[in-house]
C-alpha cells in the first residue's frame, strides 16, 4: 500500500470518528432533553393526582353541609369530575399501577356515587347517603394528606420520582425511595369505606341463591344442549367459575353451563350460503328457547347479516318488555343450527314497579323539536340494579336522526335519551 493511500485512510478514519464524536454529542444532548421532558410530564401527572384527590376530599366535605338541591348537584358533579381526573393522573404516572387495586377502586366508587346523587331527582340526601358521604369524605382526605406528605418529599428529594427508562446500573437495586414503593405502601394499609348497595355502577348486588350443580349434572346440561353424549364433551378449564359455571368444548363449539342453566353457546365455523329463510330461522330460536324452559318471552329485536339470523328475546311484565334482561339467540342459516346463544344477561327475577304516571302525562316531557314515531311500555335496569318502569318514545329529530327518549312511569320525568346507531 502506497503512503498516500495510507494517508487517506488516516484522514477519512480521523474524519469519521470526528464525525461520530460529534453526533454522539448531539444525541447525548437531546436524550438528556427527552429525560428532562419525561420527568416533567411524571412530575405533573403527580401534581395532578395530588392536586384532583384533594379537590375530592374538599368536595364530599362540602356535600355534608349542603341543602339546596341545586348546589348539592353542583358539589357531587365537582366531586365527580375530581375523582375521574385523579384515577386519570394516577394511571399516567411513570410506574405500574395495575397494583394500586384498593386506591383505584375507591376513586372509581367514591366518583360514581358523586355521580348518582347528582343525577337523582329527590331534593334532599337521605340519612343513609349523608353517612355514606362521611365515610368517604374522611377516606379521601387521609389520601390526601398521604398524597400531600408525599409531595413534600419528591420535592425535597427525600422521595424520587420513578422513571420508565430501563438502566442496567439500575437492576438489582430495590425500589425504596421511591415514589412508587411509598404508594404501594399505602395501598397495602389503605382501608377503603365498607360496599354497600346504591344506584351506580359499582353498588353491591344481592344474588339469588341458586345451589350449584355437580360437575355430572353441569356436563349433562351441556351435552344435551348440542344433542351429544357426555362423555364427548371435553373440558374447557379446569376450575370452577361464578354460580358454578363449568365451560365445555365439543368440535368447534364451546358452551358454558352453571347453576342459572345453559349460560352461552357460539360456534366458531364460517358459515356458509343460507338455504333456510329469516322466518324458519326464528322459529328455531323460538323452539331452542322452550327446550330450556323460556316458553313466555318476546321477541324484541330482529338482526343479521346474510348467513346468520340474530335474534333477542325479552320477559314481559306488567304489558311492559323487560328490554335490558335479553337473551340472544343467532342461527346458522346454511343448516339451521345454534350459532350463538347468550343467557348471561337474563334474569327471572319479578321486580316491583311503579306505573303511577300514565303515558299521556309522560309524553309531555318531550322536547318540541321532536316527531313521535311510536311508543311502548318498557322496564329498564338503573345502574345500580334495580328496575324501573319507563314509557319509550320512538322519534325523529329536528334534522332527521332517530332517537329514543325515555319516561319514568313513575312521575314522567325524562330518564334516559339513546341516539340511534350510537
Amino acid at each position: 500500500m502506497s503512503a498516500k493511500a495510507k494517508q487517506l485512510i488516516i484522514i477519512y478514519t480521523a474524519a469519521a470518528l470526528v464525525t461520530l464524536s460529534v453526533l454522539s454529542a448531539v444525541l447525548y444532548s437531546k436524550l438528556a432533553d427527552y429525560r428532562l421532558t419525561a420527568l416533567y410530564s411524571s412530575s405533573g401527572a403527580f401534581e395532578t393526582t395530588v392536586s384532583a384527590v384533594d379537590g375530592l376530599s374538599r368536595s364530599l366535605k362540602k356535600s355534608l353541609y349542603v341543602t339546596d338541591a341545586t348546589l348539592g348537584r353542583s358539589v357531587c358533579t365537582q366531586a365527580y369530575a375530581n375523582a375521574l381526573a385523579a384515577e386519570a393522573a394516577l394511571s399516567a404516572l411513570p410506574f405500574s399501577t395495575q397494583e394500586l387495586e384498593q386506591l383505584s377502586g375507591f376513586l372509581n366508587r367514591a366518583g360514581d356515587y358523586a355521580k348518582s346523587l347528582g343525577a337523582q331527582s329527590g331534593d334532599d340526601l337521605s340519612g343513609e347517603q349523608k353517612q355514606q358521604l362521611k365515610a368517604m369524605s374522611d377516606t379521601a382526605a387521609e389520601f390526601s394528606a398521604r398524597l400531600r406528605d408525599m409531595q413534600g418529599r419528591v420535592n425535597s428529594g427525600e422521595l424520587i420520582m420513578d422513571s420508565r427508562e430501563e438502566q442496567l446500573q439500575n437492576i438489582g437495586i430495590e425500589d425504596t425511595g421511591k415514589l412508587s414503593a411509598e404508594l404501594l405502601g399505602y395501598e397495602a394499609d389503605f382501608t377503603a369505606p365498607e360496599d354497600f348497595q346504591y344506584d351506580g355502577q359499582y353498588s353491591t348486588r344481592p344474588e339469588k341463591e341458586r345451589g350449584k350443580l355437580s360437575e355430572k349434572q353441569a356436563r349433562a346440561l351441556a351435552a344435551e344442549a348440542v344433542g351429544m353424549e357426555p362423555r364427548e364433551l371435553k373440558d374447557e378449564y379446569g376450575y370452577e367459575g361464578e354460580d358454578g359455571r363449568r365451560c365445555y368444548s365439543a368440535g368447534n363449539v364451546l358452551l358454558c353451563v352453571s347453576s342459572r342453566g345453559l349460560e352461552s353457546l357460539s360456534q366458531s365455523r364460517l358459515v356458509g350460503s343460507g338455504s333456510i329463510s329469516a322466518e324458519q330461522a326464528e322459529e328455531i330460536a323460538q323452539d331452542f328457547l322452550k327446550a330450556r324452559g323460556y316458553d313466555s318471552l318476546s321477541l324484541s329485536e330482529r338482526g343479521g347479516n346474510g348467513s346468520v339470523a340474530s335474534f333477542r328475546f325479552v320477559p314481559v311484565q306488567d304489558g311492559a318488555l323487560r328490554v335490558d334482561d335479553y337473551i340472544s339467540v343467532s342461527v346458522a342459516l346454511d343448516d339451521g343450527s345454534i350459532y350463538s346463544y347468550d343467557a348471561t344477561r337474563y334474569s327471572d327475577d319479578v321486580p316491583k314497579l311503579d306505573w303511577s304516571c300514565d303515558e299521556e302525562t309522560a309524553r309531555g316531557s318531550l322536547p318540541d323539536n321532536v316527531s313521535v314515531i311510536g311508543s311502548r311500555k318498557v322496564i329498564v335496569q338503573r345502574p345500580g340494579g334495580e328496575y324501573m318502569a319507563c314509557y319509550e318514545f320512538d322519534c325523529t329529530g329536528s334534522k332527521g336522526e332517530s332517537l329514543r327518549i325515555y319516561a319514568d312511569g313513575s312521575d314522567g320525568r325524562q330518564c334516559r335519551i339513546q341516539l340511534e346507531g350510537v
